[in-house]
């Protein structure tokens, strides 16, 4: 029997508190729940005695917001149609415009892994030509599966283009961002299989590579040819966003990996933020 949904406004967190639809109210629990997200991590880290306490605290917190379910409710509202849409309109564009031969050769229907979906229906538009499995680690939608990317079991299921919309900064372990992206490669197709498409769609906040001490978009492009990912097919910056398309076209297996936290050349500053990637 499919759950009746109840209209968001109507919904009380567990301090009884209304969810607000309001665009300022959405952003701003969106910030804090990443920020205490990000701090959760290192204190589950630490072996100080004073960590367990703030963790204790932030857990507290977040469950007063209304906890992650809350985030996605917010999240659901900051991709509809009246706030701007969902990134995957972006992709589809590019894949018409900029990967029109390898798509004339590509079997049909594109397999697309949506990881962090707040929406099953974000590819319904294309079902002519894409088949999407949304994947979530707390689903809105009973069509949403529920599932954690990082222990995803890989089997013999491929999918021409993994997402990673919003979802790698939501992480707040930088080595688990790491872990991540390199894991997209494990449900990418045989770099073999000339008639399969080998993509990564990644967003990330803006800030994550224009106001970061530890990232950049250069550095960004040179971590990800380092795990295979050498071409960049297209970038785009928004006001907020920044849309990545990758294309897989190595896969090393020798190769070490050492990308540490390092502050880069010229990025120095209290302004910044802290956003990092890890991978080793």
């Amino acid at each position: 029997k499919a759950r009746k949904k109840v209209p968001i406004t109507a919904q009380r967190n567990n301090t009884g508190t209304h969810f607000k639809r309001s665009s300022a109210e959405t952003a701003r629990l969106i910030r804090r729940f990443h920020v205490l997200n990000k701090e959760l991590a290192k204190c589950q880290q630490s072996n100080n005695p004073t960590d367990r306490t703030r963790e204790k605290a932030i857990v507290e917190e977040m469950d007063r917001m209304g906890g992650i379910d809350w985030y996605q409710k917010a999240s659901q509202l900051g991709q509809s149609k009246t706030r701007g849409g969902d990134s995957s309109k972006w992709l589809v564009k590019v894949l018409k415009e900029h990967c029109k031969e390898s798509m004339d050769t590509a079997t049909k229907p594109l397999h697309v892994l949506d990881v962090g979906a707040v929406a099953p229906d974000n590819y319904k538009p294309y079902s002519s030509w894409i088949k999407a499995k949304p994947i979530d680690l707390n689903p809105q939608d009973l069509a949403i599966e529920k599932q954690d990317f990082l222990t995803m079991p890989i089997t013999s299921d491929k999918f021409d283009v993994v997402c990673l919309s919003l979802v790698v900064n939501f992480v707040g372990d930088p080595k688990d961002r790491g872990k991540m992206l390199i894991q997209t490669r494990n449900f990418l197709p045989p770099l073999s299989d000339t008639n399969r498409l080998h993509y990564l769609f990644l967003v990330l906040p803006l800030p994550c590579v224009n106001n970061s001490r530890y990232m950049s978009h250069e550095h960004l492009l040179t971590m990800m040819k380092s795990i295979g990912y050498t071409n960049c097919i297209k970038h785009h910056f928004s006001n907020k966003l920044a849309y990545y398309l990758f294309e897989l076209t190595e896969t090393p297996v020798t190769k070490k990996l050492d990308w540490k936290k390092k502050i880069l050349p010229g990025r120095e500053g209290g302004e910044r933020n802290n956003f990092s990637v890890v991978m080793e």
